[in-house]
Parts: C-alpha cells; sequence; structure tokens
C-alpha cells in the first residue's frame, strides 16, 4: 500500500497548477525555501489576487526540480 507521500505527489502531478504545498512535496524543499527561489527569480509564482493563493505551473516545477532544483 502506497503511503500518503507517495499518494499526494501522483495528485500534484495530475494538476496544471499546483500550490506551494505540492511544490514543497515535490521538491523537498521547505516552504520558505520555495518563497526564497521565487523572490529570487528561480521559479515563478502566480497570483490572481493581491494576497491570494500562490500557484504554479506543473511544467515550471517540473523543470525546476529537472534542472537540479538549485
Amino acid at each position: 500500500m502506497q503511503d500518503e507521500k507517495s499518494l499526494r505527489i501522483q495528485l500534484a502531478q495530475s494538476k496544471n497548477y499546483l500550490d506551494i504545498n505540492d511544490v514543497a512535496l515535490m521538491s523537498n524543499f521547505s516552504i520558505s525555501s520555495i518563497r526564497r527561489k521565487i523572490q529570487d527569480g528561480i521559479i515563478k509564482a502566480y497570483q490572481n489576487v493581491p494576497n491570494g493563493k500562490l500557484l504554479f505551473k506543473r511544467s515550471d516545477v517540473e523543470s525546476f526540480i529537472e534542472n537540479g532544483a538549485r
């Protein structure tokens, strides 16, 4: 039987847009590290309303991870 983390990763991989928790789970970075990477321009996040939820294109996250998630 698969553990919860594996199931959450599979679910995240089926979405077109991911939230910051999905990105943290897939990349093994903490949420604060991901926020720093957004500030540094390493990964792009989208917000459709001011102070709204951060969303990430799954393809951007996959590229980020494939390129070594520096």
